[in-house]
C-alpha cells in the first residue's frame, strides 16, 4: 500500500467518523421533537436524490474537471448542508439540509471508489477497495458509537459531525489525486451490459438500497420505542457497522473461493433469518446487539460481493461505466427505501419495520432462484457464477 492510499484511507476514516456521529443523531432529534416515522423515513431519502440526480453523470463529470475540483464542490456542498441542520428546527429546511449534506457527502464517496477503481491493478483492486471498505465501516462504528459522548443538544453535537468531515475533506483535495480514466463512447453503450451479464449483482445492489436506511436511521427508532432506551438506540448502528466490518473480508474471500452467487444466497438468508428474530431478541440488550453485528456481516455483504463481481465482468472505462449504473440503481432503491419502511413502521409501529425487510430480502432471495433456474446450464446442471 503506497503512501498516497494511506493518506486516502485516513482521509475516508475521518470523513466517515463524522458521518457516523451523525446517524444517530439525526434520528434521536427528529423523534426527540415527535416527528413520525414516515416523516423520518422521508428524511432519510434525501440523500439518496441527491445521488439519483448526480450519479448517472459523473463518468461525464470526471471529463470536464479534476478529481480534485469534484471533491471540494461536493465537500462544500455537504459542510453546507450540515450548517443548514444545525441551524434550524423546521422539517421542511430539515429536508433540504438533509439532501445537501447526505446527498453531497455520498457522491464524494463515489468519486473516490471511482478513483480507487481506476488506478488499482487487476492484480490489487480486490485488495484495496477491500481496505477501502474497512476504512469506512471503521469511521461509521467509531463515529456512531461516540456520538452519545457528545450528546444532542446544542452545535457541540453538530461540531462533532463537522470538523472530522472538514479534516478528512481537506486531506483529500490536497493529495495528489490522478484523474481516472474518461469513460469512452464505446463505454456508454456498455451501460446496458450489466443486466445481463451480472443480473444478480444488480438484484443484489437493489435489495441493500431498499435495506440501507434501516441499520442507519430507523432501527435506532424502532430500539426506542421496543423499549431498550437511547444509549442501545445509539449503539445499534455501531452493532451494524461492526458486523459489516468484521465479516467484508472473510465473506469477500469466501465469495472468491466459492463463487459469488453461493455467498449472495447465503448471506440473503441469514438477513432473512435476522429480521424473523429480532422482534423476539428485543427484550435482552446483549443478544439483539449481536444479532444486529450478524446482520451488519450478511447485509453489507450484499454490496460489496454485488460490486466484485461487476469487477469480474468490466475493468477501465468500462468499469467506471458499470459502475455508474450500478450506483444509479442503488440510489434509486436507496431513495426508496426509506419511504417503503418509514410507512410500514407508520402502520404498524414498531414491527412493520421487520416486516418490511421480510419482504426484501425474501424478494431477493425469490429472484435469486428465478435466475438461477434461467441460467441453469442443461448439459452440467449447475449454476454459473453471477
Amino acid at each position: 500500500m503506497t503512501r498516497l492510499t494511506s493518506a486516502v484511507f485516513f482521509a475516508v476514516l475521518l470523513l466517515t467518523f463524522g458521518y457516523g456521529v451523525s446517524f444517530p443523531l439525526l434520528s434521536i432529534l427528529l423523534e426527540q421533537s415527535g416527528v413520525g416515522a414516515a416523516r423520518i423515513g422521508l428524511n432519510a431519502a434525501m440523500p439518496a436524490l441527491g445521488w439519483l440526480l448526480v450519479t448517472p453523470f459523473l463518468p461525464l463529470l470526471h471529463r470536464v474537471f479534476t478529481t480534485q475540483q469534484l471533491l471540494l464542490a461536493f465537500l462544500i456542498l455537504s459542510l453546507t448542508g450540515l450548517a443548514c441542520l444545525a441551524l434550524t428546527t423546521r422539517f421542511e429546511l430539515w429536508l433540504l439540509g438533509r439532501f445537501a449534506f447526505g446527498g453531497g457527502l455520498g457522491v464524494l464517496f463515489r468519486v473516490l471508489e471511482y478513483w480507487l477503481n481506476a488506478t488499482s491493478s487487476s492484480a490489487t483492486r480486490g485488495r484495496t477497495i477491500g481496505l477501502y471498505i474497512f476504512f469506512f465501516l471503521l469511521g461509521i462504528a467509531m463515529g456512531s458509537l461516540s456520538q452519545p459522548q457528545f450528546g444532542t443538544a446544542g452545535l457541540t453535537a453538530f461540531a462533532a459531525v463537522g470538523v472530522p468531515i472538514l479534516l478528512g475533506g481537506a486531506l483529500l483535495v490536497s493529495l495528489p489525486l490522478n484523474q481516472p480514466p474518461s469513460a469512452t463512447p464505446t463505454a456508454k453503450v456498455r451501460l446496458r451490459r450489466p443486466l445481463a451479464v451480472a443480473p444478480l449483482a444488480m438484484a443484489a445492489v437493489i435489495c441493500y438500497g431498499l435495506f440501507e436506511d434501516v441499520p442507519a436511521y430507523l432501527l435506532s427508532v424502532y430500539t426506542l420505542r421496543v423499549g431498550l432506551g437511547e444509549n442501545i438506540a445509539a449503539y445499534t448502528l455501531t452493532a451494524f457497522a461492526l458486523g459489516n466490518l468484521l465479516g467484508a473480508v472473510p465473506l469477500g474471500v469466501m465469495s472468491d473461493r466459492l463463487g459469488r452467487t453461493p455467498v449472495l444466497i447465503g448471506c440473503a438468508t441469514v438477513a432473512l433469518a435476522v429480521a424473523l428474530t429480532l422482534p423476539m431478541a428485543a427484550a435482552t440488550p446483549h443478544p439483539y446487539l449481536l444479532l444486529i453485528a450478524v446482520w451488519g456481516a450478511c447485509a453489507g455483504a450484499l454490496y460489496a460481493v454485488g460490486l466484485a463481481t461487476l469487477g469480474d465482468h468490466f475493468s477501465g472505462s468500462a468499469l467506471i461505466s458499470a459502475n455508474a449504473l450500478f450506483g444509479t440503481i442503488y440510489a434509486a432503491a436507496a431513495l426508496t427505501g426509506p419511504l417503503i419502511n418509514g410507512a410500514a413502521m407508520q402502520l404498524w409501529s414498531p414491527h412493520g419495520l421487520m416486516l418490511s425487510c421480510i419482504g426484501i430480502f425474501a424478494a431477493f432471495l425469490g429472484m435469486a432462484a428465478l435466475l438461477a433456474r434461467a441460467r441453469q446450464n442443461p448439459t452440467t446442471g449447475q449454476w454459473e457464477n453471477g
